[in-house]
This record gives structure tokens, sequence and C-alpha cells, in this order.
């Protein structure tokens, strides 16, 4: 089991570091979950993201660092506001929402560019206010805290309607593989940031547009009329 562990997260068990990078890696599993029942538009979608924000950076921060709380706390906050924000959408079924999907504009490009900066400037934390940050040997942290960033603002984008922030969660996810191999990645985050690929394309796919008079078959309307034939 112990070897089982060492090849999954990279770190011996029982150690501060690996119960980090598994508590990281339910975190991004769980995301991984949202993100596939965001492509079916369902609210149970936030309510996983809420959970992977609390397995991951939460209880990391909770347990190792109470400074870790200045970027857990921002990245339940989003997960609670998309929540909010798909209530805004009428019902289609029992969880599903009829989101109303945007097109790219210079507007929702301009809104993420500032909330990623935000995210990880709160993820650098007191890195960025002692300077630690711009020592030498420190751009593949910065770059990862970066495109962590990126899916948590992309998750607000969707959360908006706006399609083209899968992308964004696929080219996040592309980019982490190819920071993750100038050292020694676990197996564990690998498999996840393909998983994170493949979900946030099928919720491309997923959420293309629908030809005029075509109706999904899931599309029902909630609660269903008990006066139709």
């Amino acid at each position: 089991m112990d070897d089982l562990f060492y090849s999954l997260f990279g770190q011996a068990p029982g150690t501060d570091s690996g119960t980090q990078v598994a508590l990281y890696a339910a975190g991004s599993l769980l995301t991984c979950i949202a993100l596939l029942l965001l492509a079916r538009r369902s609210d149970l979608a936030w309510w996983a993201q809420i959970l992977a924000v609390f397995a991951g950076p939460l209880t990391i921060a909770l347990l190792y660092g109470y400074e870790g709380l200045i970027s857990a706390v921002p990245k339940m906050a989003a997960a609670a506001y998309g929540l909010w924000r798909f209530s805004k959408y009428p019902l289609v079924d029992k969880f599903g929402r009829e989101v109303e999907v945007r097109g790219f504009s210079l507007r929702s490009l301009a809104w993420g560019l500032a909330l990623t900066a935000a995210f990880t400037a709160l993820a650098l934390g007191p890195m960025l206010t002692t300077g630690f940050i711009f020592s030498d040997l420190t751009t593949n942290l910065w770059l990862s805290l970066l495109l962590e960033s990126v899916v948590v603002v992309a998750l607000v984008g969707l959360a908006h309607g706006v399609r083209w922030a899968w992308l964004a969660v696929a080219a996040s996810g592309a980019a982490y593989i190819a920071v993750l191999f100038g050292g020694s990645p676990a197996l564990a985050t690998l498999g996840l940031l393909v998983f994170q690929i493949l979900a946030a394309l099928y919720g491309w796919w997923a959420w293309r547009p629908v030809p005029s008079g075509t109706v999904p078959d899931e599309a029902e309307t909630y609660p269903p009329n008990p006066y139709r034939d």
C-alpha cells in the first residue's frame, strides 16, 4: 500500500507533504467531476466544486497554515457564486438548468484576465508581499498557481454561460502538464490533469449551439406540467 501511495503521489505516506498532495488530488478529482456535471448544466456541479475546495485548499490551509485561507476562501466564494448564478436560470429537469450560452467577447476576456490576476495574487499570498516569488527557481511555482487560478476563473465564466471558458480550462490543464514535466510529476496529478482536459473538451462539445427548433431529450420542463398529454 505504501508503494502504491508513493507511485501515485510521489511522496511517502504519513508525511505532511504526502498528505497535502493527496488532499490536493482529492480536490482536483472533485473539480473534474464538477466539470462533467457542469457540461450537463447541472446544479450538482457547484456542490461538487464546493466539496473540491473543502477537500483540497480549505483543509490544507486549516491543517498546515492559515495563510492558505487567503486563497481558499475566495475559491469557496467563487463556487458558491456559481451555484447562486445557476439558480437564476430556468429549471429543465430536477437539477439541470437552461443556461444561456454566450460566445467570445472582449469584455469577458478582460474580466477573465483581471480575475485571474487577482486570484493568482491571493494564491501567492505572503510569497508575493515578501518578494520570495521573485527569487530564483520559483517560475514553476507561480506558473502552477496561475494555471490553477485560470480554472477557478473559468468556472465563474461558465456560471455566466461563457462557452469559451471550457477552452481556458483545457488549455490550463495542457500547460500545467508541460510545467510539471520540468520536474518529477506525480502520476495521480498527471492523470487528473488529463481528466481535466478531457472533461473540458466534452463540456465545449456539450455546450455547442443547438439548431433552431431542436430541443434536447433531457430538456423537459421541471416541474412537469400535469395537464400535458
